[in-house]
């Protein structure tokens, strides 16, 4: 027993130099070890989560109680600071919920790397709510685990274990984990976890009662009856959140029902990601000479002149906003795209339809509404209406968004402006139309949960004049730039 402690100790801390130096034979040494490693706070770069998915690939033994048991005493001694703030009772209920055995062991250490991004932005008073805006308080919390959940699903390990289980998508499975698990999200579940962590801490407060000086004895103690006050009144506090935590599991499931959509690095054999080459400017420049597509001007005329300066509205997106040297914003010069602009609220239930190529991302800012996609006849329809040059955009496929329930989806609507194409002398050599009616947003304010899946346009990749290689490119696998 004492040798799978002291394997689990080292995962979170060296071992003190005292126990080192003694052959490890100073026991009060190894107490203040084991006292030390349970006041660890929660690793800022999820390290420790990231420690705990590798139960699912059997590492050592006593790591994961060891962290549930550093979790919990860290939720513990928040909530003895103020125990009227639901919040923290919130990051218990977090804690608690990735302990209830329904996950089993792969899929219990994938959603603790999410349950952990989100309770420490509970605990560090960023997320400041258990009502109805809990999600979207929280999904920066969401977006920033799955991150760190995509990178650990297509670690070489992960993946033989998802082999192993035959597993060819590890996000589906997951979503339907976490369904399971939210049926079984009761206050009496979470309490029955927490007494079963309260009785491992007691068995290491006895080793630190055996083995510690005096102080550390009195410290552990005072360790352990903070964690049980806290279990105390933990019905109460548990009660309160119980219903906020299973609504967010429900929209937890979905967003990684997204994910299973969109991405694949957790399937063991499929990490084929070659991109769609788009042609350069020069290229596209030189091509049109040799053979101008019936969508390509040489007239140096704007039908459509582009906005001399950015609309602005308070509460609508910023055409062009102010940037630090060196750094993007995908709507800075967006004004130019506009010939005429007008504010306008979408409300909820709109559907907005968005053109794009494999390497384009779903959250972008160039829009359209339904009226103005069916009424396209052809990609040179869209190309000269839209004003959209191949080195932008492709073409191929097609998502839409329908602006979710609550506050209008604020954007900018008007005729896309003609567009100039010149030569590096600065010349226009040849223009796009445009005229064409364009949405542009900020992608900031789309919610994933509401965006469709690609679907072909029809139209294909490439037209006439250009046919690229599409060898290996993975055709309607969403992106969704973070």
């Amino acid at each position: 027993m004492w040798d799978e402690l002291e394997n689990a100790l080292a995962w979170y801390g060296s071992a003190p130099a005292r126990w080192v130096q003694s052959a490890k034979k100073d026991m009060s040494a190894a107490a203040e070890w084991i006292w030390e490693v349970l006041q660890g706070d929660f690793n800022d770069d999820q390290t420790t989560a990231q420690v705990i998915t590798g139960t699912v690939i059997s590492m050592v033994p006593l790591v994961d109680q060891i962290c549930d048991v550093r979790d919990v005493v860290a939720n513990c001694h928040k909530i003895n600071q103020d125990s009227s703030n639901k919040s923290v009772w919130l990051a218990l209920g977090l804690t608690l919920i990735g302990l209830i055995p329904i996950l089993g062991s792969l899929f219990k250490g994938c959603a603790k790397i999410l349950f952990s991004y989100v309770r420490r932005g509970v605990l560090k008073g960023v997320v400041k709510t258990v009502d109805s805006d809990l999600w979207k308080a929280t999904t920066p919390f969401v977006e920033a685990g799955i991150a760190k959940l995509n990178v650990h699903l297509a670690s070489p390990a992960v993946r033989k274990v998802l082999a192993l289980h035959k597993i060819d998508n590890a996000y589906k499975e997951l979503a339907k984990a976490i369904r399971q698990l939210k049926g079984k999200v009761t206050t009496a579940a979470m309490l029955k976890a927490f007494d079963e962590i309260i009785a491992v801490l007691q068995d290491l407060a006895g080793l630190m009662d055996k083995w510690g000086s005096a102080a550390l004895k009195t410290k552990a103690g005072q360790m352990l009856l903070a964690v049980k006050r806290v279990r105390d009144k933990a019905k109460a506090g548990l009660d309160s959140v119980t219903k906020p935590l299973q609504d967010w599991l429900g929209k937890l499931a979905e967003r990684i029902d997204v994910e299973a959509d969109h991405i694949y690095r957790g399937s063991p054999k499929t990490f084929n990601l070659h991109p769609l080459v788009r042609p350069t400017q020069e290229a596209e420049l030189i091509a049109f000479r040799k053979e101008k597509p019936e969508w390509v001007s040489k007239s140096k005329f704007l039908s459509f002149p582009p906005l001399e300066t950015a609309p602005k509205k308070a509460e609508w997106p910023d055409l062009n906003p102010v940037v630090e040297p060196g750094k993007r914003h995908p709507l800075k010069d967006a004004y130019k795209t506009f010939h005429d602009a007008e504010a306008v609220p979408f409300p909820p239930g709109t559907v907005l339809y968005r053109v794009l190529d494999p390497n384009s991302g779903d959250n972008s800012i160039c829009w359209m509404t339904k009226e103005m996609f069916e009424s396209l006849k052809s990609k040179a329809d869209w190309r000269e209406r839209l004003a959209v040059w191949r080195n932008w955009n492709s073409n191929g496929e097609y998502v839409t968004y329908t602006v979710p329930p609550g506050k209008p989806l604020n954007a900018w609507v008007g005729k896309a402006a003609t567009q100039e194409m010149r030569n590096s002398d600065e010349v226009v050599e040849f223009t796009l139309k445009g005229g064409g009616e364009q949405v542009v947003l900020d992608p900031t304010h789309l919610d994933i949960n509401y965006m469709s899946r690609r679907k072909p346009t029809g139209w294909g990749y490439g037209d006439a004049t250009h046919k690229p290689d599409l060898t290996g490119v993975p055709l309607l696998i969403s992106n969704w730039f973070k």
